[in-house]
Formats: structure tokens, sequence, C-alpha cells
């Protein structure tokens, strides 16, 4: 059985050097995974006809088996907005893990929350399947 490791790497827009210190992530500007901001990211991924789109408490969802990776988008009434939380399925040494990169355009104090919420949604993914 494959043991199931999490990485969280995560780059966020809009950040001190206080909060990277506090949240254990580095704040970085520029592309959305290779789309110049997020909601150029939602369309393209939203035309792809190979993911599936689902949406939840007004989070579009899209999850993408081809690449591995499910993607979070914040509802316009988040106060991330727009922001995006991707987690993606890897494999290092026989183990496989989940890395979490977000990229989020709000204020600070918005954006720590956010990473804050995914950090703790994945510790508990990782307390259920570590259990099982």
């Amino acid at each position: 059985m494959h043991r199931v490791f999490f990485l969280v790497l995560i780059g966020i827009s809009n950040l001190t050097y206080a909060a990277e210190s506090e949240l254990g992530y580095q704040g970085k500007g520029g592309q959305v995974f290779g789309f110049k901001t997020v909601l150029e990211a939602l369309e393209a991924l939203k035309s792809d006809p190979n993911v599936e789109i689902r949406e939840s408490d007004g989070w579009v969802i899209i999850n993408d088996n081809t690449n591995k990776t499910l993607w979070s988008f914040a509802p316009k009434d988040h106060p991330s907005y727009p922001s995006v939380v991707r987690r993606a399925a890897v494999e290092r040494g026989g183990q496989i893990g989940i890395t979490t990169q977000v990229k989020c355009s709000a204020s600070r104090v918005a954006c720590d929350s956010l990473v804050k919420d995914f950090m703790e949604l994945n510790r508990k993914v990782k307390s259920e399947v570590t259990s099982n």
C-alpha cells in the first residue's frame, strides 16, 4: 500500500515577508500556472472538453484528470476573489502526495485566510487517509 504524503507549495501575490514566515509560503506575482490571470485560467479550463466542472457553495471546482489536478476558483462574493487553489497529485519515491498552489489577488488578510483554510483542509484529508 502506498503511503500518502502532502507537499504544500503555495505562491501568492500581494503578501509581505511577515506573512510568509507566519504561514510558510512565499508570496509571488506573475502568471497563474501558465495563464495571465485567474479569470483567464478559469475560462481556458471551462473550454477544455476533458475536464469535469461542478459548483459547490459558489466555488467552481474543475477536475482535470488528464493532468491530475483539482482547481478551486473562489466565488465573486468570497473575500479572496479573484483567487484559485490548484492541487495536484504527485509521486515521489514511490509515494503519492498532493501539492497545493494558490494564486490570490485580494488583500493580504483575505489571502492569508484562504491559505489557512486550504492548509486545514489538507490536514483533514491527510488525517482521514492515514487513519484508514
